[in-house]
């Protein structure tokens, strides 16, 4: 059995040998597209129209950091909520028990630091200052961290102002499709940012932190082949398995490539994966699928390397129509 220091350090032997072969010195991210905004959607809810995503938001390949095989995009969330990105999926975790910080990295620190979540927040509340009439989605991997640290990080932003609430009625797994206010309601009580966390929320101490299971659903994640993507619930299952409940929806659709059996993003074939058309592993096709099973739009596309492919089309097309 490898103790977790030797497989720590394998990890990040295999990260920078990869990266280093798959990216020369004069490597460039192909820059990102930029969505286009529709105004009939402001008058529509919340949760009947589609956004994009990004998977490990804050876990940023760079030349600083050699491509590092633990990033899931290329540009930092400044780049990423400028060009249209709409949810911003990270993972919290504690790892200086004598501090109240939260750091963003995903599975281990010492592998992906993404920053504090104090500082990301703020640059999120930057964006919601000088975007007046934008909605954005937070949704984080709670890795263990107490509700009061969190708690601390959006009193001190001020973002707790800023979050919407639901009506405590709606709490508890109650909140539907149709209960959801419309962008334009959101904009007008100045509640605009929505987050969600995958456990340890509590309504009652918290009521802007919403326990994820409770009001959306995701599909299966860990893909390994263009042809594993499904659009049944997964998190939480459901029985029947086809069944889909009244609920926001969240489509995982990033793919892993292998090295020596660890797994990382598969950012060779992102173009494909990301893009609009409608062949097998595409997320044009992923969408549309997921949209005849729900019988309404996916809410949230989530995607690694949003600036490959051609993802804003994509959401362009579930919107539009």
């Amino acid at each position: 059995m490898w103790s977790s220091s030797l497989l720590l350090f394998l990890l990040q032997c295999i990260a920078y040998s990869t990266a280093t072969a798959k990216h020369g010195d004069d490597f460039r991210p192909t820059p990102p597209r930029t969505r286009t905004p529709m105004p009939s959607l402001y008058r529509q809810r919340y949760s009947e129209q589609t956004f994009i995503g990004t998977h490990n938001a804050p876990a940023i390949r760079t030349a600083e950091n050699n491509w590092s095989l633990s990033g899931n995009q290329y540009f930092n969330i400044s780049v990423q909520l400028d060009a249209g990105i709409r949810l911003l999926q990270a993972q919290g975790h504690r790892p200086n028990t004598s501090s109240d910080e939260i750091r963003l990295c995903h599975f281990n620190c010492a592998l992906m630091d993404g920053g504090s979540l104090d500082d990301y927040l703020l640059t999120i509340k930057d964006f919601l200052k000088a975007n007046t009439r934008e909605v954005v989605t937070l949704l984080f991997v709670n890795a263990g961290v107490d509700l009061r640290y969190w708690m601390r990080a959006y009193r001190n932003t001020g973002l707790d102002l800023m979050s919407y609430t639901p009506p405590r009625h709606l709490h508890y797994g109650n909140m539907r499709i149709s209960d959801w206010p419309t962008i334009a309601q959101m904009v007008a009580t100045n509640q605009r940012l929505v987050t969600f966390m995958s456990s340890g929320a509590d309504e009652n101490i918290a009521p802007y932190l919403l326990l994820e299971w409770r009001y959306l659903f995701e599909t299966n994640f860990g893909i390994e082949a263009p042809n594993q993507y499904d659009c049944r619930p997964a998190r939480p299952r459901w029985e029947p398995p086809w069944y889909v409940p009244d609920r926001l929806t969240l489509v995982n659709h990033f793919l892993y490539a292998k090295f020596l059996g660890f797994r990382y993003p598969n950012d060779t074939y992102a173009s494909t994966t990301n893009a609009a058309g409608f062949h097998v592993g595409e997320l044009g096709e992923h969408a549309v699928r997921c949209r005849e099973l729900y019988g309404r739009r996916p809410n949230f596309l989530l995607v690694d390397f949003f600036n490959e492919g051609d993802v804003f089309a994509v959401e362009r097309g579930m919107n539009m129509y």
